[in-house]
């Protein structure tokens, strides 16, 4: 699913894997490193500490993965990462959500 993903439950594992729950029951993990192994600035310097990391939820309001130093990843985006079962550079993700999606047809007459 492209858009619109909740996340309903997050599970950190070894190192930086997390493991997700979606609303519509898709359960996915991937390696969060990538994210983390250049820390700049003060949302990503905490993920030095690997004990930072095991610290993630889901926000109630928002449904994404969040930390508490205010630190999240956008559902949708997890999503992809765990479809992909990697990070993605931003090139790639950026090409994958700006795709034309197809729109729905609707029929005002049954089809034959």
């Amino acid at each position: 699913m492209k858009f619109l993903n909740e996340i309903r439950g997050v599970r950190p594992l070894s190192g930086y894997r997390l493991r997700a729950v979606f609303h519509d029951g898709y359960i996915g993990e991937v390696d969060l490193w990538p994210l983390f192994s250049n820390p700049i600035g003060p949302l990503t310097e905490p993920f030095a500490d690997p004990g930072f990391f095991q610290k993630a939820f889901v926000d109630p309001d928002s449904h994404v993965a969040a930390w508490l130093n205010g630190y999240d990843i956008c559902s949708d985006v997890l999503r992809y990462y765990c479809e992909q079962r990697r990070v993605t550079s931003r090139e790639e993700m950026n090409a994958y959500f700006t795709q034309e999606t197809p729109a729905p047809v609707l029929h005002d007459k049954p089809q034959p």
